[in-house]
This record gives C-alpha cells, sequence and structure tokens, in this order.
C-alpha cells in the first residue's frame, strides 16, 4: 500500500490491517487486477501528468507537523500516550531478556568452575535455564496484554477525533466503533470487484445525513490470484439506499499506477471516457449523470494519497469504495501522526455527501 514507517508493537491476533497486526511492511507493489470492457477498451489510470497532484491541505515535513484543530493534535497525544506505555514496557522486556539470558549462562558456567558443586552442574544448568525461559515467558504474556490494551484505547481515541474532525454538522446519531466491522456481503453487493474472497474492516461507523442512513468503514477485499490472495481494494467503504430503478451505473475516478481499478467490468457499456473518469452504463443513465452532476464529480481529484474510487449507483442503493494509500489508512504508532491524509480524507467525504444529495 502506502510508504509508512516499520512499526514494531508485537500483538496476539492476526488482523486484516498491517498497524493491528505486526510490524508495518515495506511498501509492495499492488497487483495490477484489472479486466477491459467487452465492447471497448478503456485506459483505466488517468494519464501522467508532470507534477502530480498532492493531497488537499497537506501537512509539511515531519519537522515542521502543526496541528491546526484540537481533534488533530488530540490525536497525536493518544499517540503519544500509547508510545510512552510500548517505549517503557519494550525496554524492561529487553533488560528481563537480558537477565534471563545471563542466568542460563550463568547456571552453565558457574557450577562447571566450583569442584564442591561439579556434580550437580547439570541439574543447576537446567534449574537456571528453566528459570530464565519461564520468567521470559511470563513477562511476555504481561508485555502483550498491556501493550494490545494500550494500543486499543489508542484506536478509540484515534477514530473518536477523527470522527469529530472529519464529519460535518449536518452528521447526526453516528453510531460505532473501531471494533465494529462491516459485514462481507455488504461490500460483495456493489458488484464493483469480481470474485471477492476475503473481506476484512474495521470502524465501521452508521450515521444519518439530510435524511440519509450512511454506512462507513475502513475496509480491504482479496480475491484468490494463483497462490496468493491479491488484493483489489483498500479504502473508505462507503454506501446508502437510494430510490433509483434502471440499469447499473458505475463510475471510476482514474489513478496513478498504484491504483486498484475495478475488476467486475466485462459487459458493461462505455457512456463516458476522458483522462480522469470512465462512466458505464446505458444510455438511461444520463438522467442520473446530468451536467450538475457531472459538476460535482469534477470536484474529486485523485493524488498520492487518494489513489482513486469507484461508485456504483444500483436499483436501491449506492456505493463508494475511496481507495486511500497506507499514510490515511495504516495508523502511526512510532513516528507522530501527519494530519495531511486525514484532512484529505474530509474534503473527499464531503463531497461525496454532496454527491449523496445530489442523488436525491
Amino acid at each position: 500500500m502506502f510508504e509508512e514507517e516499520k512499526e514494531t508493537v508485537v500483538t496476539e491476533d492476526e488482523s486484516d490491517f498491517a498497524d493491528e497486526a505486526k510490524p508495518a511492511p515495506e511498501p509492495e507493489e499492488k497487483e495490477e487486477i484489472k479486466e477491459e470492457a467487452e465492447e471497448e477498451k478503456v485506459e483505466l489510470y488517468a494519464e501522467e501528468q508532470e507534477e502530480e497532484a498532492k493531497p488537499e491541505e497537506s501537512a509539511p515535513q515531519q519537522t515542521e507537523i502543526q496541528y491546526d484543530d484540537e481533534n488533530l493534535e488530540k490525536i497525536e497525544n493518544a499517540r503519544q500516550d500509547f508510545y510512552k506505555v510500548y517505549s517503557k514496557n519494550n525496554t524492561v522486556k529487553w533488560i528481563i531478556t537480558a537477565i534471563s539470558i545471563l542466568i542460563i549462562i550463568c547456571g552453565w558456567l558457574i557450577p562447571n568452575a566450583i569442584e564442591a558443586i561439579k556434580d550437580y552442574s547439570m541439574i543447576i544448568a537446567i534449574a537456571c535455564c528453566a528459570v530464565g525461559l519461564i520468567g521470559l515467558l511470563v513477562y511476555n504474556s504481561f508485555y502483550k496484554r498491556i501493550v494490545q490494551r494500550a494500543m486499543h484505547h489508542y484506536f478509540h481515541e484515534h477514530y473518536d477525533h477523527t470522527n469529530a474532525y472529519v464529519f460535518p454538522e449536518g452528521v447526526t446519531n453516528l453510531q460505532g466503533s473501531v471494533d465494529n466491522k462491516l459485514d462481507p456481503e455488504e461490500f460483495k453487493e456493489c458488484d464493483i470487484y469480481k470474485d471477492v474472497t476475503k473481506v476484512g474492516s474495521r470502524a465501521c461507523y452508521t450515521f444519518n445525513y439530510e435524511g440519509k442512513v450512511i454506512k462507513l468503514a475502513d475496509t480491504a477485499a482479496q480475491v484468490i490470484g494463483g497462490r496468493m490472495m491479491q488484493t483489489v481494494f483498500v479504502g473508505k467503504y462507503l454506501f446508502t439506499t437510494n430510490n433509483y430503478e434502471g440499469s447499473d451505473i458505475l463510475i471510476y475516478f482514474k489513478g496513478n499506477k498504484r491504483a486498484l481499478p475495478p475488476t467486475n467490468l466485462a459487459g458493461r457499456k462505455v457512456l463516458s471516457d476522458s483522462k480522469n473518469i470512465v462512466i458505464y452504463g446505458d444510455k438511461d443513465a444520463e438522467k442520473i449523470v446530468t451536467e450538475k452532476f457531472r459538476e460535482a464529480l469534477g470536484q474529486f481529484q485523485t493524488n498520492k494519497t487518494f489513489v482513486d474510487m469507484a461508485i456504483a449507483i444500483r436499483p436501491g442503493k449506492t456505493y463508494f469504495a475511496m481507495g486511500y494509500e497506507d499514510d490515511l489508512m495504516v495508523i502511526s504508532l512510532e513516528r507522530k501522526f501527519n494530519p495531511g491524509p486525514t484532512k484529505q480524507f474530509r474534503g473527499d467525504l464531503l463531497k461525496v455527501l454532496e454527491l449523496i444529495k445530489l442523488l436525491k
């Protein structure tokens, strides 16, 4: 996904998100999974520009990071609180590890050096080895629990303050938490991606806006590709109900070569195609994709953080698959919180909510 520092926090359970389960890996190239429409060949990546657009209100370099909103500052404060707990316990862990190793070494060397107890050297060595290993295992168990609890609290704080920052005043009845997950079928039913086999999620929320009930979640989706699972989507997934009656409409905002275009394109007709947006649908889709609607679509701009976006308008529901890089999707643990990607998401979310208003 995106360039992010290596995290060294250890947790007990596997997760669908790297920041919860293991050190964040060095970025790998995303698998390019795409299908061409049967009728026409469409370029699903934006044309390269001389200078790629920067995220909206992106933050300055690491040494110059400032927070112009109290919720952004509170996210960094919560990260610092977590890191203090982690750093302190990590230091203690290494001290106990060193002491345990020292006990084992001494239990082997000292009895062999003292003639009076040399006959019992093997028993003493085994006893010292057992004491060292048991002490190390017991502390590691406590260490994992302490760090896991601190991380869980930090994640709750992170999302609580993020929500307070990104949601406009018109949002009401916000419900959910970082522990809530999206029903995998709610992702598959968008029909944007073909043969999805695994859907991971966290931070699933429902809220009301302009008379609509909307659901939003951090989501990652994969398919079986050869011997390995391949990622087809990572980002913010949002959907709501509509009164639309007609054939499916799919709108895709093209991104850079790291983008993950829709994979379920076979048989779709191209309504229009430009260097940044391709729209699939029948002629009757034009009653939805009006000039005013196209103007609203033109407000979006993909970049290094906001990688791409697919919008599926189907009878009964509208889906938004907003692809983001790791600088937003991976929660910072050791490195100072960068507010730029969160500001980018707030701007994109406001535009999505405006589109939902237009679709009414």
